[in-house]
């Protein structure tokens, strides 16, 4: 018909497997998504986000216009059936178009919201046809997810075989705490990153009870250690985030009963040793990066202990820039102490940085 819109005439939308993706054996999060106030989704959402994360590159400058996996990547191991996958997929995909991350100003002064998810874009659409799914992270949040500096990393296998949405979570809170292995949040600081804080409307308004305090999920502390705690500690038992914790009670009570508990205590059980993983062995780009550093003499302690920190991309760069200084006037004597003690001093001061940054990011002095 003369006139008509041409966009309602296309039926067949391109959602096709364009390209073979690539994934890899770790995931790199912005410790600001890793701390943000998320709220709970289904452990089918997480992994398509882990799926789309994890084809992201440590030297990309932009995200992809799209990106794209089979439906076997997230199924997997995951207790869906085949039968189940299509509306498994159809769920997931509405929970992440209407997942927004807040942004809010230290002095409250600007407040933003985006959508984590793009659906704007006509001819390449989020969505799922003949086992492959497509995903369009929103523009906007590029720099969350491109060019990470600061960021925890996990391995995916585990991680993708986790059943419980608050063992995600917890795999993801505690990759951030590897070096020092122990994480002591309070208990409002632990109810947040749980969304077990308090409950609100679709204004945002928190929802109060008959005698007007706020509403929230598992109000008693004893339910909040037995459905948010309970899970974890049996599903990490057998991953290198196996944990243990501590209840952390109030000190300063004067009066007699029962003392209120005020955080908790949380300690992983596996501490750094050392050694490199084995798992990153089986990666090509950290296998080169970790021959680099060895043919100049860093030893495997250090690696272990500061490659996550220093990344691949900033270890290449430091490689780099010692063969141009091998190459000067100015030659390195010593391998073995100058490029261990710069390599370490780089990861040292990563380190502090991260660390300064994830207690801002819990004291909510960093808002998403």
């Amino acid at each position: 018909m003369k006139g008509e819109d041409k966009r309602n005439t296309q039926l067949v939308l391109p959602l096709d497997l364009t390209y073979e993706p690539k994934h890899k054996d770790l995931v790199k999060q912005h410790w600001n998504v890793t701390f943000a106030r998320q709220g709970r989704m289904s452990v089918a959402a997480k992994r398509i986000m882990a799926r789309v994360i994890d084809q992201i590159r440590d030297d990309d400058f932009k995200l992809r216009a799209y990106y794209q996996f089979r439906i076997v990547d997230i199924i997997t191991d995951a207790g869906i059936t085949k039968e189940t996958a299509y509306k498994e997929v159809q769920g997931s995909l509405r929970e992440l178009t209407a997942a927004t991350w807040e942004f809010e100003s230290l002095d409250k002064s600007e407040w933003y919201i985006r959508h984590l998810l793009d659906t704007t874009n006509y001819e390449r659409p989020v969505g799922y046809k003949n086992g492959i799914i497509t995903i369009l992270l929103n523009p906007a949040l590029e720099p969350y997810f491109v060019q990470i500096a600061h960021y925890s990393t996990y391995q995916l296998s585990n991680y993708m075989g986790l059943k419980s949405w608050y063992s995600m979570r917890f795999f993801e809170i505690l990759s951030a705490f590897k070096d020092t292995g122990i994480w002591c949040p309070t208990v409002e600081q632990y109810r947040q990153l749980m969304d077990c804080w308090h409950e609100k409307d679709k204004r945002g308004k928190v929802k109060r009870g008959k005698e007007g305090s706020p509403k929230m999920k598992y109000p008693l502390t004893k339910d909040l250690i037995k459905y948010t705690i309970a899970e974890p500690l049996e599903e990490l038992a057998g991953t290198n985030l196996a944990f243990s914790y501590q209840p952390v009670y109030e000190t300063d009570r004067m009066t007699r009963g029962r003392k209120k508990i005020t955080g908790f205590k949380f300690i992983l059980k596996r501490k750094q040793d050392g050694k490199i993983p084995e798992f990153w062995l089986q990666h090509s780009v950290i296998t080169q990066v970790i021959a680099n550093l060895r043919s100049w003499k860093v030893t495997d302690k250090n690696i272990a202990l500061y490659l996550e920190d220093v990344g691949t991309k900033a270890a290449n760069k430091l490689v780099y820039d010692w063969q141009l200084k091998d190459n000067s006037d100015d030659r390195i004597e010593d391998r073995v102490k100058y490029c261990n003690a710069v390599f370490v001093k780089m990861g040292k001061a990563a380190q502090e940085q991260l660390k300064q940054e994830v207690e801002a990011a819990i004291s909510g002095t960093e808002t998403l």
